[in-house]
């Protein structure tokens, strides 16, 4: 297996558990309860951080290509 699949299991998995992490939990860091509001955004947020590291991904994997 390459360096490039293994790291994208692991952001796969690594996704996977913080989004399970986030819905599950019953309070937030500060000690109030989750509502499904803030469950949700702090799933956008998540996903909004991985498409970020994806579209970075991407860059690296078209110039390594060339």
């Amino acid at each position: 297996m390459s360096i490039w699949r293994i790291t994208n299991i692991i952001l796969v998995v690594l996704f996977a558990s913080l989004a399970l992490f986030l819905w599950l939990r019953p309070y937030d860091g500060t000690g109030t309860a989750n509502t499904v509001n803030v469950k949700l955004i702090s799933l956008a947020v998540l996903i909004i951080f991985f498409a970020f590291i994806g579209l970075i991904e991407l860059i690296v994997y078209l110039f390594v290509r060339k």
